[in-house]
């Protein structure tokens, strides 16, 4: 896999440049041999390719859960890890998986360590899996840390689902809507067109209006589609900078109660993310830079890698966590696990407390779109009935 980093020289002298690795904790360790003080590594792979992965790597998220779980249990009751590893295999229905826990099996019976051998395997096996894999390892904990992982990915699940469920209702009245639009637009509306020029009679103003809207949707959809087409093409490419990646991740967060769906829900991953390699052993800087390299949105990966050079000079993580886009209660709570040396407990705790906000964020969202809605849906009928029925009307009392 290729990787973009952004390091500095012994010197003080900014490093940009990509690297080849297996994964974001091995492309760390290179830079790190080769003197550099590494601030982020991110995958240089675009992201609709990660996101297509997601359907052609053969797995899920709960395939995901399960082998992880299986696997800790098997070796905390003392089984070898090659043979775990087979029993995993031979359990396995999903070819992919099977074929990648074969090659896992042959790797670790040939002398590689377990997470080298998953760094192979990227579209099923994620870096931060890998890295705290090779933390577990490193600290002989392996089957604590796999359980731990496989916990936290139950959660990182049912939190998911419950978002994507919340959203559901209101996309799908939404999809609804313009569907029946393009059917009222497309075969209804030309049909009373006719009917009207049959009686010819002086159209009121919205009927007009409706034919009007008929007759350009149906003539010039094309016209639109390319508008739209080339619209998404120059947004995609715009956002492709750091200038246009920044200004539309700084617009999500300041959209109305959108943006604080989206920052409670960076701020869910951020935390759990975080408290789980730091509960591994992973050392700090090393935790920082692995989850700015996961973060997607631009604001708060900035703000991450301003956290890493300020940990960098020895300044506490709690002072650098005091950014305008993370809450009071992140830096009050992080000041209070390093003073007591609990800082993976109050980056859990911080985890159930976002969880547990964008919970109800959504569904206020979900509350307050419900009636606006139906209102635009009452309106959008209320003028369908007036342009049909108003016609018809004047077309009977002329008789």
């Amino acid at each position: 896999m290729e990787f973009k980093y952004l390091a500095k020289s012994p010197d003080g002298e900014e490093k940009k440049g990509t690297i080849e690795a297996n994964d974001a904790h091995s492309a760390v360790t290179t830079l790190r041999k080769k003197g550099l003080i590494v601030i982020s590594v991110d995958n240089k792979e675009p992201a609709i390719n990660r996101f297509l992965a997601k359907f052609t790597s053969g797995i899920n998220f709960s395939t995901l859960v399960v082998i992880t779980r299986q696997l800790a249990t098997m070796i905390s009751s003392g089984l070898v890890l090659s043979e775990a590893i087979d029993i995993l295999e031979e359990q396995q229905t999903n070819k992919v998986l099977k074929k990648a826990l074969s090659e896992i099996s042959q790797d670790v019976k040939g002398g590689l360590a377990l997470a080298q051998a998953l760094g192979k395997h990227p579209q099923i096996f994620p870096n931060l899996y890998v890295n705290l894999v090779k933390s577990g390892e490193e600290s002989g904990k392996l089957d604590q840390v796999l359980t731990q992982m496989a916990d936290n990915l139950e959660k990182e699940r049912e939190f998911q689902a419950r978002i994507k469920g919340a959203m559901i209702y209101p996309m799908v009245i939404i999809a609804l809507m313009i569907v029946v639009i393009i059917i009222m637009m497309v075969f209804v509306i030309p049909k009373l067109t006719d009917l009207y020029k049959e009686s010819a009679i002086d159209l009121p103003l919205p009927t007009k209006i409706l034919i009007g809207s008929s007759n350009l949707f149906i003539n010039f959809w094309w016209v639109g589609l390319i508008i739209i087409t080339a619209g998404r093409l120059s947004l995609n490419k715009w956002m492709k900078t750091e200038e246009g990646s920044y200004f539309v991740s700084k617009l999500l967060l300041k959209l109305p109660i959108i943006g604080k769906i989206i920052t409670s829900v960076i701020l869910t991953n951020f935390t759990r993310t975080f408290g789980l390699l730091i509960s591994a052993g992973i050392p700090l800087l090393e935790s920082i830079a692995i989850v700015s390299s996961l973060t997607e949105n631009k604001v708060f990966k900035s703000a991450l890698k301003d956290a890493y050079a300020g940990v960098e000079k020895g300044l506490p993580l709690s002072l650098l966590l005091t950014q305008e886009n993370f809450p009071k209660i992140v830096s009050q709570m992080v000041k209070v696990g390093e003073e007591t040396g609990k800082v993976d407990e109050i980056f859990f705790k911080l985890a159930q407390y976002f969880e547990s906000e964008s919970d109800h964020l959504v569904k206020n969202l979900t509350v307050a779109i419900e009636p606006l809605i139906f209102v635009v849906l009452g309106l959008g009928v209320a003028f369908l009935a007036i342009s049909i029925l108003l016609p018809i009307y004047q077309l009977t009392t002329s008789i």
